[in-house]
């Protein structure tokens, strides 16, 4: 008799805006900037609730004690590390005791579509280290948004004790599963004013004061 292996289930997807940086060339957090309506972070979060089991929203401590009291539920930076990684590993850090799936998503992407993220979740691919997007060039992955395996996780903390902790470094190292975005502009990290207020102008909302 031939005895097959069990299937792994396949974990649970959960959602992440990526919203505590520090809008350094911004000048103000570019999180709180509305080009839908309501806050970049809350469209972001709204958007992933759609395909994902739980959202939460990954903020720096100043941010954190201005949404206390919010709907929203938060995951404060706590990884020994600046920039988007930061946010991802506190995630897993503070994940369920059974491993999920992170779809993180930067907040800087006024762009993106729901049916890119559609696309994403559709295509995932669990036995990777991760499913994300070609970038613009078409020559990198693009962690702007990304769903990272719970395989991820010892990767990155490798990653980190290696002086290297680096999203876009970690997909070119390891297997992951790259797809190609239907419309490369919605990879458009906004981060400056002038660029802000092009896009707002483009999507005809009001400027941001």
């Amino acid at each position: 008799m031939t005895s097959t292996k069990p299937t792994e289930p396949t974990p649970p997807l959960w959602g992440l805006v990526l919203a505590g940086g520090r809008s350094t060339r911004m000048g103000v957090d570019k999180s709180t900037l509305a080009y839908h309506g309501k806050p970049q972070f809350e469209y972001l979060y709204d958007l992933l609730s759609s395909y994902c089991d739980d959202v939460f929203l990954s903020v720096n401590a100043e941010q954190a004690a201005h949404l206390a009291d919010s709907r929203f539920q938060l995951l404060v930076d706590a990884a020994p590390v600046e920039g988007p990684l930061a946010g991802i590993l506190t995630a897993f850090q503070s994940g369920p005791e059974n491993p999920v799936a992170w779809l993180a998503v930067v907040c800087d992407l006024p762009l993106l579509s729901e049916t890119s993220l559609r696309k994403l979740a559709l295509n995932r691919q669990p036995d990777t280290l991760a499913t994300a997007f070609w970038d613009s060039d078409h020559q990198f992955p693009d962690p702007s948004v990304c769903i990272w395996e719970p395989a991820a996780y010892p990767a990155m903390l490798q990653a980190l004790a290696d002086g290297k902790p680096y999203p876009r470094l970690i997909l070119m190292q390891h297997d992951c599963t790259l797809l190609d975005i239907d419309d490369v502009n919605e990879l458009t990290n906004v981060n400056t004013p002038e660029l802000a207020a092009k896009i707002q102008q483009n999507l005809n909302v009001p400027p941001t004061p």
